[in-house]
């Protein structure tokens, strides 16, 4: 589960890490009351999971109450990579003498969480990691043992911090690797993690992921968070788990690693996938209508992968659901079916009425040259 800046921001500070003053609104008067009880100047930020915010509006600074109403109303209903703004973070402006970031994630060809850290934070973090990833420092975490306070000064001032700033840095990132595993966080990161004109270090901003599977124990069901555009509701409302990405190949497949190993073949085919969406087990045809429809209206799609061993999932309800966006919809986009498993024979048999492309007996990497090869 994605959460908001303003969520994320509550973990940090009740591991000890500083933030700046401030309050969550929903309406513009609410904006100006918090400006009148956190003084002037402040921040507006939009409160919303997807990235690009600042550079599309969503932050502005705001000297007085006028520019606060003027802020407030243009970035509240603000509509950013198809998330409408419904909640504005007002926070308190500090002077910001040098930047940094701080991050911790899943890497899953190392197989474990890694630190992320570098002394060029802010908004081109991006562009740092790619032209220049000599700046960047990565450490390996083991959940069995987090890294004593002295491993962790060590790598900071590899990473480039010193004097005054080193055992302030030091304890922030210490902090971070404590809330990440207490929290049970795929991502946690800050950017920028500041340091102010009186050389305090905040945080700035917070962007927190959390293990659906940890929601419940760690007592954080009931969240603001929402799913970022129409089409994640749209798969949240059926009970599936679908990203989009930036490609030209959807991807429909029965499990997140199957997913994950077609969205990997279709790279190795020098494509890019425009989403993923991972059935589960037990689909129905109605809601594989859906996940088709889903998948079929991502943005950038040329073609949609769907890559399903019928084993929970029955093939032919698979086959009932593709046919009937077929029939009703018949999208321009071409579809490629590799399935096979329970009720095969009977949905390949549909799926040949119609001729949808089919892998029968043949490899994912089968299904993937098939789809391109018609592109």
């Amino acid at each position: 589960m994605r959460m908001l800046e303003y969520e994320g921001k509550v973990i940090l500070r009740k591991h000890g890490i500083a933030t700046t003053p401030e309050r969550v609104v929903s309406s513009v008067e609410e904006a100006l009351a918090a400006g009148q009880e956190l003084g002037f100047p402040v921040v507006v930020k939009a409160q919303v999971l997807t990235g690009g915010r600042g550079k599309a509006g969503g932050v502005k600074l705001a000297k007085n109450a006028d520019e606060l109403r003027s802020a407030a109303t243009a970035i509240l209903g603000m509509v950013i990579n198809d998330e409408t703004c419904e909640k504005l973070l007002i926070a308190k402006a500090c002077g910001i003498e040098k930047e940094f970031y701080a991050g911790l994630t899943i890497d899953a060809g190392a197989g474990c969480p890694v630190l992320i850290f570098s002394t060029e934070g802010g908004v081109e973090i991006e562009e740092v990691a790619k032209e220049t990833p000599e700046k960047v420092l990565t450490m390996p975490i083991s959940s069995l043992a987090l890294p004593r306070r002295h491993v962790i000064l060590e790598a900071m001032r590899k990473a480039g911090v010193s004097g005054p700033l080193l055992p302030k840095v030091t304890t922030v990132v210490q902090q971070l690797i404590e809330a990440f595993f207490a929290t049970d966080c795929t991502t946690l990161e800050i950017n920028p993690l500041a340091v102010t004109g009186e050389g305090d270090v905040i945080a700035l901003d917070a962007k927190a992921v959390i293990d659906d599977s940890a929601l419940k124990r760690r007592n954080m069901v009931q969240t603001d968070s929402v799913p970022a555009n129409d089409l994640e509701r749209r798969a949240q409302a059926i009970g599936v788990n679908y990203v989009t990405l930036d490609g030209e190949v959807a991807i429909i497949a029965g499990g997140a690693g199957l997913a994950m190993a077609t969205m990997d073949m279709v790279n190795f085919q020098n494509s890019k996938a425009a989403s993923f969406l991972d059935l589960g087990g037990g689909i129905s045809s109605g809601n594989m209508a859906e996940a088709l429809r889903i998948s079929l209206a991502t943005k950038g799609v040329r073609g949609v992968v769907i890559n399903v061993f019928g084993g929970i999932n029955n093939c032919l309800e698979i086959a009932k659901g593709i046919s009937e966006v077929v029939d009703h919809d018949k999208p321009t986009a071409k579809v490629v079916v590799k399935m096979r498993g329970h009720s095969q024979d009977e949905g390949w048999a549909l799926l040949k009425e119609r001729n949808i492309p089919m892998v029968k007996y043949g490899t994912t990497r089968d299904a993937v040259q098939t789809l391109l090869a018609g592109l």
